[in-house]
């Protein structure tokens, strides 16, 4: 696996995957204002980077931990947070702001994901080799800072919000497609940064 995976392949995936530029997408809403400053190359879908670590070159046993990892845009969490903020607002939050406003900011969202490959080589006479392959988050915490205003715009209270992502590894056992399971993978961060965006709000209306 080590031999024909790369962060380019890696980036190649998650770009098919996603398929649409990741750009800021164009929803409004009355009492609610989403914010978010973090930097990445708009064109592009991910970063990876190569690693390998753990290195235990022995006479008979070698053992490796080559792991890609990968910085998805921001951007793509950032418009599944606003889209699904914005449609379950009106599960209490509308109704607790009764005509006031708020800001979020967006502080901290997961954006970095890893392929882990644990592999492990017995020489004796021949190479016997076997490898343990991981898809695994490498962040866990959405962060989301809010600031409310009256309708005379006046800054009524303030605070942070922080929820943690209900992400699970995902493991890559023998015989089965390693972009498949990149793939079920982003499925389920895509379906946490949502979890989460609820959960924001849910910890809003109770704050508020």
């Amino acid at each position: 696996m080590t031999s024909c995976l790369g962060p380019k392949k890696i980036d190649r995936w998650i770009a098919e995957k996603y398929v649409d530029p990741p750009v800021p997408i164009k929803k409004n809403h009355n009492q609610i204002v989403i914010l978010s400053g973090l930097p990445f190359p708009a064109a592009k879908f991910s970063t990876t980077e190569s690693n390998t670590s753990h290195m235990l070159p022995l006479i008979v046993y070698w053992q490796f931990d080559y792991k890609n990892t990968t910085t998805l845009n921001p951007q793509i969490p950032v418009n599944i947070f606003t889209t699904t903020v914005f449609s379950y607002a009106s599960h209490g939050l509308q109704q607790k702001l009764n005509g006031q406003r708020i800001e979020l900011t967006i502080e901290k969202i997961p954006t970095k994901f890893a392929i882990d490959d644990k592999g492990h080589i017995i020489w004796v006479i021949y190479a016997f080799s076997w490898e343990y392959l991981t898809v695994l988050p490498e962040e866990r915490d959405l962060v989301v800072s809010y600031k409310v205003f009256d309708v005379n715009n006046q800054q009524m209270k303030q605070g942070t919000v922080t929820i943690t992502s209900p992400d699970k590894p995902i493991d890559v056992h023998m015989f089965q497609s390693l972009k498949k399971k990149t793939w079920a993978f982003l499925d389920q961060y895509d379906a946490g940064i949502a979890i989460m965006s609820k959960h924001i709000v849910d910890k809003l209306v109770t704050e508020l």
